[in-house]
C-alpha cells in the first residue's frame, strides 16, 4: 500500500476488483480491518449493498452501496490509515458475497455490526492483504500544519470530515452534508435537494497547508471559497453569477444555518454556519477555526482571541492578528453583514478554487426550474427511508424534472413534497445497466408529490451520476 491510500497522501480508497462470483449473490459487502498490538480488530472501510453486477470498485469509489462508520471517529466512509507510530502495518480487505440483503443493527453501521448481519448470509468471501510501512511522526499526516487542520475538524458535532496531507495540501474529505437543519426554513425560491457529494480522498478540497500572501488578491464572487470544519463547502453570498443577481440571504433563499442547495444538489453555505458553531461555546471559535478558505487560512467566528468584535480589513475580511491554531499571516472572520465570511482570497488560492467545477456532477444538469415557497421549508425523513422536502406555495410553477421539453408539469399552489432516497444493493445494478447511466455509479429515486391532493404530480423518476 502507497501513501496515496492513508493520511500522509490524499487519503482515497484504493481500487479493487475481483472475479468467480458464487452463484446466487445478491449483492457484496466489504470491510478493511487491521489488528493493533494490542486491542480488538479495528476497521477503516464499511461498506454494503455493492450490486452484485459491479466486480470492481475504482480509487475514490462513490455510491456503489451504503457506507458504514469506522473505528476512528464519527466519520461515515473511507477511514484512511493514520498511524501515530513507526514501522510496517498490515491492512486486509475482505469481500463478502451475500445470498440476502444485510438488516444492521446499527445507523450509521459498525464493522463489527456489519459482520453479524451478514453471519448467515455469506456465500463465500476473499480477502486481500496490504501493507504499509508507516513513517509516524515524520509522515505528512502527522505535520503540525495537516494536525492543526485535522484537529479542527474535531469540533464539528453535525458531520464529520476526514483530513489527509500529502505535504502540499490538506484533503478534507466528506460527503457534503450536515445533521443540522438543513434546508429548514427557507422563505423563496430553491433549485434542488441536498443528496450527498463525492468529496473523498483525491477529490476532497484542497487547503494548502503552508499558505502564502499574494501579491493581488483574487476576487470570490461566485461559488466557493472554502469549506466548513464539518466538510459542508463555503460559498460567497452571491447567487449563481455574480453579486449583481443578488444576495442569497437577503433573499430569503438561505436555510436557518446559512446554507441552501445547489445546482448540482449539493449543500453548501453562503454566510456564517450559525447551526454548527451553536453546538459549541460562543467564545470557542474565537481561537478555533469554524472552516479553511481555499487559500490556506483559517476562518474564526465573530470576535477575535481576545473576545473583541474582530477588525476586518478592507482588503478581504480578515486582519493579521496571530492565532494558535490557525497559520500566520492572515485570517478571516465572519460577520452578520454583506460579504459575512470573504470578499476575496488574501492568499495563493488552491486549484480548487479556479477548478471548482470538477468537484460537482448534477444528476440533473442545470438550469431545473425552481420550488418556490411562500412559508417555511423543511426537510425531514419518512417511514420508508426517502428524504422528504416539504414546502407550500401561493405561485402557480412549471416543473420539468428531466431538464428537458419532454415532460413538464403545470403544478397549482398549493402543498407540495419532494421524496428522495439514494437505490443501493440489486435495485441499483438494474438502474446502472440503462444505457444512459453508462458509466456512472450513483442513483437516487425522486418523487414529486401535491399533499393538498395526497398524489402523485409527475411519476417517480431516477437520477444518476
Amino acid at each position: 500500500m502507497t501513501s496515496t491510500y492513508t493520511c500522509d497522501g490524499v487519503g482515497a480508497s484504493p481500487d479493487l476488483s475481483w472475479s468467480n462470483i458464487p452463484t446466487g449473490t445478491k449483492e457484496f459487502a466489504l470491510l478493511m480491518s487491521t489488528v493493533p498490538a494490542s486491542g480488538p480488530t479495528k476497521y477503516n472501510w464499511v461498506l454494503y449493498g455493492i450490486p452484485a453486477t459491479v466486480t470492481s470498485l475504482t480509487k475514490d469509489t462513490f455510491g456503489l452501496g451504503t457506507l458504514g462508520v469506522g473505528d476512528d471517529g464519527a466519520y461515515v466512509g473511507y477511514q484512511s490509515p493514520c498511524s501515530q507510530g513507526a514501522g510496517a502495518r498490515t491492512y486486509t480487505f475482505t469481500l463478502y458475497a451475500l445470498s440476502a440483503t444485510p438488516i444492521v443493527s446499527t445507523s450509521p453501521t459498525t464493522g463489527s455490526a456489519l459482520l453479524n448481519a451478514i453471519s448467515n448470509i455469506t456465500l463465500n468471501s476473499a480477502s486481500l492483504n496490504m501493507t504499509y510501512n508507516a513513517p509516524g511522526s515524520s509522515g505528512n499526516g502527522q505535520s503540525v500544519s495537516c494536525s492543526m487542520i485535522r484537529d479542527s475538524t474535531k469540533a464539528s458535532k453535525s458531520g464529520t470530515a476526514s483530513v489527509a496531507c500529502d505535504g502540499t495540501y490538506a484533503y478534507v474529505s466528506s460527503n457534503g452534508l450536515t445533521s443540522d437543519g438543513m434546508m429548514a426554513g427557507i422563505t423563496a425560491t430553491n433549485l434542488q435537494v441536498p443528496i450527498p457529494q463525492n468529496f473523498y480522498g483525491g477529490n476532497g478540497w484542497k487547503i494548502p497547508l503552508n499558505p502564502v500572501l499574494a501579491a493581488n488578491t483574487t476576487s470570490a464572487v461566485d461559488g466557493p471559497v472554502g469549506v466548513a470544519i464539518n466538510g459542508v463547502p463555503i460559498f460567497n453570498p452571491c447567487k449563481q453569477g455574480g453579486c449583481q443577481n443578488g444576495d442569497t440571504k437577503a433573499l430569503g433563499e438561505l436555510d436557518i444555518c446559512n446554507g441552501h442547495a445547489g445546482r448540482a444538489d449539493d449543500y453548501h453555505y453562503h454566510a456564517a454556519p450559525v447551526c454548527l458553531m451553536a453546538l459549541q461555546p460562543s467564545n470557542y471559535w474565537d481561537t478555533h477555526p469554524l472552516g479553511w478558505a481555499l487559500d490556506g487560512y483559517a476562518i474564526f467566528g465573530f470576535n477575535d482571541a481576545a473576545g473583541t468584535v474582530a477588525v476586518r480589513d478592507g482588503l478581504c475580511g480578515g486582519n493579521t492578528l496571530s492565532n494558535t491554531n490557525a497559520p500566520a499571516g492572515y485570517s478571516y472572520h465572519v460577520t452578520n453583514t454583506s460579504p459575512y465570511v470573504l470578499s476575496c482570497l488574501r492568499g495563493v488560492p488552491s486549484p480548487d478554487f479556479s477548478g471548482q467545477a470538477s468537484k460537482y456532477s448534477p444528476i440533473r444538469v442545470p438550469p431545473v426550474n425552481p420550488l418556490p415557497a411562500d412559508t417555511n421549508m423543511s426537510l425531514g425523513v419518512n417511514s420508508q427511508g426517502f428524504s422528504v422536502l416539504s414546502f407550500s406555495t401561493n405561485t402557480t410553477f412549471n416543473t420539468t424534472p428531466n431538464n428537458s421539453s419532454s415532460y413538464s408539469t403545470v403544478n397549482l399552489p398549493g402543498s407540495y413534497q419532494v421524496l428522495y432516497r439514494q437505490i443501493n444493493g440489486a435495485a441499483l445494478g438494474v438502474v446502472l445497466a440503462l444505457a444512459e447511466n453508462k458509466g456512472k455509479t450513483a442513483c437516487w429515486e425522486f418523487q414529486f408529490l401535491n399533499s393538498s391532493t395526497n398524489s402523485a404530480s409527475q411519476p417517480s423518476m431516477n437520477f444518476c451520476k
